[in-house]
């Protein structure tokens, strides 16, 4: 058995932001119950929708990790520009967290940032905070779960 402990590393393509603070992972199914007659519970559970989408926080700011989230265009001097016609931009998310030798990773091939809020507050930092959501890349690939206990 394998305890998680710690934070995990995340990257957005090539941009490593650190200082995670928290990210979760929320894998979701939706289903169709089919009830038969007078009896309470379904007789049959099928899914038919599922998702994954992410909600993150980073304090390590970089000009290159709000271009991901949030698209436009960005010049050299970290400079982004938003338009009516800007959207967010697709990326891979790496997340990867080491205990004890054991690794546990979480690859997923395509995402899209669905959310980016700056908290301004007189007495703390700003940490950004993400939501985002996980789609199949060209190859129908959603992305990989490594766990290495495999007890």
């Amino acid at each position: 058995m394998s305890v998680q402990f710690g934070l995990a590393i995340m990257r957005l393509d090539t941009v490593t932001l650190g200082y995670m603070q928290g990210v979760t992972l929320d894998f979701n199914f939706e289903q169709a119950l089919l009830y038969a007659g007078s009896q309470i519970f379904p007789v049959d559970v099928r899914v038919h929708t599922g998702s994954i989408g992410g909600n993150a926080e980073y304090a390590d700011l970089n000009s290159r990790g709000v271009h991901k989230l949030l698209g436009g265009t960005m010049n050299a001097y970290g400079k982004i520009t938003l338009s009516s016609t800007s959207y967010p931009g697709t990326w891979t998310a790496l997340l990867n967290m080491e205990t004890d030798d054991n690794t546990f990773r979480i690859t997923l091939n395509s995402c899209r940032s669905t959310k980016l809020s700056f908290a301004w507050a007189r007495d703390n930092h700003i940490i950004p905070n993400f939501d985002f959501q996980a789609f199949s890349d060209a190859n129908g690939v959603v992305g990989y779960i490594v766990v290495e206990d495999v007890s």
